[in-house]
């Protein structure tokens, strides 16, 4: 029996994604596990694996590049060899192809203009200034897909740039010739906070190896004075998918949850013995160092283990205590900000921690996770402590009932129990919760276990590590 073929829910908040690529084509044969589909979700670009081995059929009629599909609404099937009759889908309805409204004002006459245009096709339009009134399509009804503005682009060859105060895409009058920038030498980073500033990068002068243009190099060319005579102006930036979910979630969390924080200050020296201790060893099987990331992760989950009500959530009127430790630990880049889980956190080793946060940080570079990785988290943690922030409240990942946040590790003046004043290394963290959950004092009991095992680590490390 043909089993139906959708795109599962790849984050807790996920509703739909975007189709980026077929892997396979219809009729060919996959198996389960296999990855046939990536997309691009408001947060990463990932596979969508076959739930079952057999023959991709059925396609439905409009799920192409670019297409905007539900989660859960079935796309295709995986059929087996000997099946002949398959379930008829309807053709997807053409919202994902976004049709660009626009007007162009002639003496006395204003001309609808309508443009049948992929997002992705737009999205990369937008980015070289590409007029789509003059890319052909080669999609079904003739939309422009990203092979279309790409093949575009390869037609009009090197030259400028076309500079918005110049001219609208979809504005009044005839547009000039858009054109691309000549090939210049500069990273990928570079390019990226060059387009997102909206500066020529041609302009940057490279100081990097073969004066190839870094990052660096245009965040300085940013910071400049401007030369006499030029005029600088207002930089507007849209949030990228990621950014714009996260301040949504942030501002749900706010605005819904009744949250409350708590603050300590840790001792860590015995914290640090242990990450030297243990650096060797878990740098060699993990390839990297032990960071008081993988540290804290450890830690957190043996005090969640003894206070249960930390790792929840408040959900109809009831809290719903979890039986797993399951952590999500925030790690950013220039897309935004993600925050990946660490399964079973409780029972896994610290190199087992470690190369899970090295596996999150490589995925971070291009956001590409799988669904498991950004699902099922019950308690989150976000250590600022390596930009040299030494502490912050930050809000509370809805559903779960807190969040742990974490400053840097500095050496501080402190009172000791002699009565004398010492120079040692302290941590400052600062715990938000849900007052549903957790009352004031459940929350101190479980900031002050994570303060003890931090000052005291070795019974929390002891024994567990292989």
């Amino acid at each position: 029996m043909a089993v139906e073929f959708f795109i599962p829910k790849m984050s807790d908040h996920m509703e739909q994604g975007e189709i980026v690529d077929w892997l396979v084509h219809e009729g060919d044969h996959v198996e389960a596990g296999q990855g046939i589909l990536e997309i691009m979700t408001d947060k990463v670009t990932a596979e969508v694996e076959a739930p079952a081995s057999g023959i991709l059929r059925g396609i439905r009629k409009g799920v192409e590049k670019g297409s905007t599909v539900q989660v859960g609404e079935t796309i295709a099937f995986i059929a087996e060899s000997d099946e002949e009759e398959l379930p008829e889908l309807p053709p997807l309805l053409p919202s994902d192809a976004e049709v660009i409204q626009s007007t162009q004002e002639k003496p006395g006459v204003k001309e609808s203009v309508s443009i049948n245009a992929t997002s992705v096709a737009m999205k990369l339009a937008e980015q070289f200034q590409i007029d789509l009134r003059k890319v052909k399509g080669s999609g079904p009804g003739g939309r422009i897909q990203k092979e279309d503005v790409q093949a575009h682009i390869e037609e009009r060859g090197p030259g400028r740039i076309i500079q918005k105060e110049e001219v609208s895409v979809y504005g009044s009058g005839k547009p000039p010739e858009e054109t691309l920038p000549e090939r210049v030498k500069a990273s990928p980073a570079a390019r990226r906070r060059a387009r997102e500033a909206g500066i020529d990068i041609r302009a940057v002068k490279g100081t990097g190896p073969d004066n190839i243009i870094t990052e660096r190099d245009v965040s300085a060319f940013l910071a400049a004075p401007s030369p006499a005579g030029v005029e600088r102006r207002d930089e507007w930036l849209d949030l990228t998918p990621v950014q714009k979910l996260t301040g949504e979630r942030m501002l749900y969390s706010v605005t819904t949850a009744p949250q409350f924080s708590l603050d300590v200050t840790a001792d860590a020296e015995k914290l640090l013995w242990i990450r030297d201790g243990m650096m060797e060893q878990v740098e060699s099987e993990t390839g990297r160092r032990l960071s008081i990331t993988t540290l804290l992760v450890k830690i957190v989950a043996a005090a969640l283990r003894t206070y249960p009500r930390a790792c929840a959530s408040f959900e109809n009127g009831r809290v719903r205590i979890y039986a797993d430790v399951n952590i999500n630990v925030a790690v950013g880049g220039p897309a935004g900000l993600v925050a990946p889980v660490i399964k079973n956190a409780d029972r896994k080793t610290l190199s087992q921690i470690n190369g899970e946060l090295k596996l999150f940080e490589e995925k971070m570079k291009d956001m590409r996770f799988t669904r498991e990785e950004l699902t099922g988290g019950y308690f989150t943690i976000s250590n600022l402590g390596m930009y040299g922030i030494d502490r912050f409240r930050a809000i509370v990942n809805p559903p779960q009932s807190g969040i742990l946040a974490c400053g840097r590790i500095i050496h501080t003046p402190v009172g000791t129990s002699e009565k004398t004043i010492a120079l040692r290394p302290v941590i400052k963290l600062t715990l938000t919760v849900d007052h549903r959950c957790l009352d004031g004092i459940q929350g101190a009991q479980f900031l002050n276990s994570i303060k003890h095992m931090i000052e005291n680590p070795i019974a929390c490390i002891e024994g567990k590590h292989a």
